[in-house]
């Protein structure tokens, strides 16, 4: 027998290969008709004579052909498809898919409206029916619709302002070729098929009450898929917050959120019909700069109610028992010192623990909330298993706790597509367990009259009212009612509490008591069904609990809130009428009532120093006058103290955050297993120990408190030492003239009135400065001292929103001089320079009339004194390149020949500004350049 080879055949390649002649282009229309016709009629010989196989292998041919248009984006092909079904009515439907895909190949609105002409006219070919039909002509008229809105041709990454998971999805298939019209079509097909809700959702939400019939539900359903307002913070308690707050607050189509506290800097951006689109567009690019630069953060409004309902206050502990990713804590921090700064109470007192178990989210938190409070931790402890010692052993209590457990996500599912097909009745039973293991930690670890608040984004009472049942079937805590300025005066639209629910069985009904799961066979926990028994449980739940609905609260995530005080022990307000099985989780093992040797902070290597050592009083004692004295009341007043630790540096800790840090062991024990407890950041970085430089947190926390080593400069040498990193105070006292004179004019010599100048007594700020010096060397913060009066559109009130600014720098002294060097890393440094600018133009603007900004628009010319503004790099914080590294000064004055004398600077050289650039003119090189000399001499420009 005579061999031979394998032959493999793969119909879908060897199909897919010979479509891609059907989209070669310049092909008339004709030609492209013709090609797909016989493309699609021609079937194998073998169909001739069977009406049926031909009719299903067209479908299948004409299926490729309508995805490879929609794909490469083809109208011609989509077109003369359509035209081949029509010609083949006898054998051949239109599907519904046929349809989107045609729709989503065209590109313009004209296009949109052919294929809908050519569709409505044999509408009857449409497979499945009038209603799909229906369909199909719906989904064109909204398409026809969005096409007349300039928004609806956006992706959803240029449309939410936000930094979600969708952006990198469109932004790859605009990459891929498609256009946005195709976007919005393949957005429209993803929601319609997709997400969906499936039967079972729909029944379970009307059964459980939490809606009133089929129609609220579909509202539900709506609002859940919509989009939600764009909700974000600025973080006021760090260095550039007030800036940033002030550049927000009176902007076009952003508003404050008033039923937060100022100080919390909560804002939502508006995208409404009747906000210009220039100013939608520029707030989301100015948004997402911020958000790039760590300036906001980007947080749904429902998702801060929590840090409203748990209202902390300066001095309190507080525990964020499920942190991640840190949007709560960093709210918490800002509330707390919003009140302190506004009651005068110490901005540092108190402590806030930010815990969370999850691997893959530790350093995203640690990151972010790193370098901003010295009350501040950041631990990687299982909630369930969070140590709580005896207050006699040593032990610490929180005041307020918070508990944002983790929850299948209802209230947020239009984040993830396929959440409305995974869901089924019993997700949210896979999580009750361990929320009640949370709240329960939670009560433990809060102190005797303190408050828990739990929290979920899933609207299952499974997940809400089940498991605050649950605890309060404990005994010794009470459901507190929310204050009536959060319910009434807010805003939002509460929906209460349900006093009962059903549980779902796994035959697909419903349990409405325990009994009836044990008598079905089924497997529940009693602790799932509603206390029936307990009216006064009942009622609390109804009246306590908040439930936030997104079609009742204009498109926001859905939430749950209820707030429990701890009672003290013993003194339960609501007791079980029965006795229930409930699963206690072990407590952490004390041995010997005493706590155990290694703490998690000796296992991290953090050691506290006193206020005597040596290593603090050679870091911090020169920002305080060498006097130990003084270094010590500081720490005293701030309740803070001072640590090292060998791979960061010198810490400063508050009192509170390293007693409830000290509390905590290393190890925490479990009934199976033994986890450690990781301490992943605490307090700040005031000096690195690698370098021995002040910190940029360092600074902005010494120097309200510092009396020495602070050096209050002008805006304009701020600015000159965060371009350049260093700036030479020893040239400040010469004349300004005299050295732009030297700049225009190229001229070395200094006649008899230069001479005189140069004896005038120097500017009044370098004076102080140097006093401020003195023979000191080393760290110094530098500060930005306030604006004279305003005098043009461009020295506006700016001084509110940039006094905060405290640069750390080094000061040297050498041969030349004294000089200053930045201690700023490369992006905080591009960060500062992008807030000043931004402030600045802010300034100028709210500052100037309507008539004057136009008069400074239509300056932009060759005449315009450019030196008056900052460049691009500057204002955007972009790094400087090799070409940007000089500032061109324009003359106002015509150029004049080399033999007259040098012009008259401008407003730009007179001043400060001009005083320290003789130095690096000649270090750059200017005066080598013949052409660069001969166009200073010529008053055309100058180089700095």
């Amino acid at each position: 027998m005579r061999t031979s080879s394998l032959c493999r055949y793969d119909s879908f390649a060897s199909l897919r290969g010979n479509i891609a002649s059907l989209f070669a282009p310049l092909k008339s229309p004709e030609s492209v008709r013709r090609e797909v016709h016989q493309y699609v009629c021609h079937a194998p010989w073998r169909y001739k004579g069977a009406p049926r196989q031909r009719g299903s292998w067209m479908r299948g041919t004409l299926n490729l052909v309508f995805e490879e248009a929609r794909r490469r984006g083809s109208y011609a092909v989509a077109l003369a498809a359509v035209e081949v079904v029509v010609a083949q009515k006898q054998q051949l439907t239109i599907e519904p898919s046929w349809v989107k895909n045609a729709l989503a190949a065209c590109h313009t609105p004209e296009e949109i409206r052919v294929m809908e002409a050519l569709l409505s006219r044999h509408r009857r070919l449409v497979g499945g029916g009038a209603a799909a039909a229906e369909a199909g002509e719906a989904a064109g008229q909204q398409l026809t619709s969005a096409a007349q809105r300039d928004d609806a041709l956006l992706p959803p990454s240029l449309q939410d302002g936000k930094d979600d998971v969708g952006e990198l999805h469109d932004t790859s298939l605009l990459a891929a070729g498609y256009s946005n019209m195709a976007l919005a079509t393949l957005r429209q097909r993803r929601d319609q098929v997709v997400t969906a809700p499936n039967a079972s959702f729909l029944r379970y939400f009307v059964r459980q009450g939490l809606v009133q019939d089929e129609a609220e539900l579909m509202q539900l359903f709506k609002a859940l898929r919509g989009r939600q307002p764009v909700g974000f913070r600025v973080h006021t308690s760090q260095v550039h917050g007030k800036a940033v707050e002030a550049l927000l607050r009176d902007r076009p189509g952003i508003t404050p959120l008033s039923w937060l506290p100022p100080m919390c800097g909560a804002f939502v951006m508006s995208d409404a019909p009747e906000i210009p689109h220039n100013v939608v567009l520029s707030n989301r690019q100015l948004l997402r700069a911020l958000a790039n630069e760590r300036l906001i953060s980007f947080q749904s409004t429902s998702s801060m109610l929590p840090v409203l309902l748990l209202d902390p206050r300066p001095g309190e502990a507080v525990l964020d028992l499920c942190a991640s990713p840190g949007s709560k804590t960093a709210l918490i921090l800002d509330y707390m010192t919003g009140i302190a700064s506004s009651s005068g109470a110490p901005l540092e007192s108190g402590c806030i623990v930010a815990n969370d178990a999850i691997v893959a989210r530790r350093h995203a938190l640690a990151q972010r909330l790193r370098g901003v409070s010295p009350k501040i931790a950041v631990t990687q402890i299982q909630g369930q298993h969070f140590p709580v010692q005896p207050v006699a052993a040593g032990g610490a209590r929180y005041d307020k706790v918070l508990v944002d457990a983790p929850c299948s996500g209802e209230g947020r599912m239009q984040r993830d597509v396929m959440s409305w097909r995974m869901w089924h009745p019993l997700k949210a039973m896979e999580f009750f367990a361990t929320q009640v293991a949370l709240l329960r930690r939670a009560v433990e670890s809060c102190a005797a009259g303190g408050c828990v608040v739990y929290s979920t984004c899933t609207l299952n009472p499974l997940e809400n009212e089940a498991v605050v049942s649950t605890v309060l079937a404990d005994g010794g805590v009470e459901l507190i009612r929310p204050p009536p300025s959060m319910t009434a005066n807010s805003g939002w639209h509460f929906s209460r509490g349900l006093p009962r629910w059903l549980v779902p069985s796994r035959a697909g009904g419903f349990l409405h008591t325990f009994a009836e799961a044990e008598a079905k066979g089924e497997r529940a926990s009693v602790e799932l069904f509603p206390p029936d028994g307990n009216a006064g449980v009942q009622a609390a739940l109804e009246t306590c609990c908040l439930r936030v609905l997104p079609h009742r609260n204009g498109g926001a995530e859905g939430f749950f809130l209820a707030a429990l005080r701890k009672l003290q022990h013993g003194s339960a307000r609501f007791a079980p009428s029965s006795p229930k099985r409930i699963v206690r989780e072990e407590t952490t093992a004390v041995s010997g009532g005493h706590l155990a040797a290694d703490s998690i902070l000796h296992t991290c290597g953090v050691v506290r120093l006193s206020a005597g050592n040596m290593l603090l009083q050679r870091h911090l004692g020169g920002f305080f006058n060498d006097s130990a004295t003084q270094l010590e009341g500081f720490l005293t007043k701030c309740g803070l103290c001072a640590a090292w630790k060998e791979s960061q540096g010198l810490l400063l800790i508050s009192e509170s955050c390293w007693g409830h840090m000290r509390a905590i062991p290393s190890v925490t024990a479990s009934s199976s297993s033994s986890s450690a407890a990781a301490l992943l950041d605490v307090g700040i970085v005031a000096i690195e120990a690698a370098t021995g430089g002040l910190t940029e947190s360092g600074a902005f926390h010494l120097r309200p408190y510092a009396t020495s080593r602070v050096l209050p400069l002008p805006l304009s040498e701020v600015q000159w030492l965060l371009s350049h990193q260093v700036l030479k105070l020893s040239e400040m006292q010469e004349d300004p003239k005299l050295l732009a004179r030297r700049i225009v004019g190229g001229v070395a010599r200094v006649d008899e009135e230069a001479a005189t100048a140069q004896r005038q007594t120097p500017l009044q700020w370098v004076a102080r400065a140097f006093a401020a010096i003195g023979s000191r060397e080393g760290n110094f913060i530098v500060g930005c001292l306030p604006p004279p009066a305003p005098v043009d559109l461009h020295t506006g009130s700016h001084a509110d929103g940039l006094a905060s600014l405290s640069i750390p720098v080094l000061l040297r002294r050498s041969s030349a001089g004294v000089e200053l060097q930045l201690s700023l890393s490369q992006d905080a440094r591009q960060r500062c320079l992008a807030v000043i600018g931004r402030a600045l133009a802010h300034s100028r603007r709210s500052g100037a009339t309507t008539a004057a900004l136009e008069q400074e628009h239509m300056q932009m010319g060759a005449r315009y004194n450019t030196s008056r503004t900052m460049d691009s790099a500057g204002l955007e914080g972009r790094p400087l390149t090799a070409q940007r590294q000089h500032r061109h000064l324009y003359s106002s004055v015509p150029p004049v020949s080399s033999s007259s004398s040098p012009p008259s600077p401008t407003t730009a050289t007179a001043g400060a500004a001009a005083t320290h650039q003789s130095s690096s003119s000649s270090s750059l090189g200017c005066c080598n350049d013949a052409e660069s000399q001969r166009q200073r001499v010529g008053g055309a420009y100058f180089e700095i």
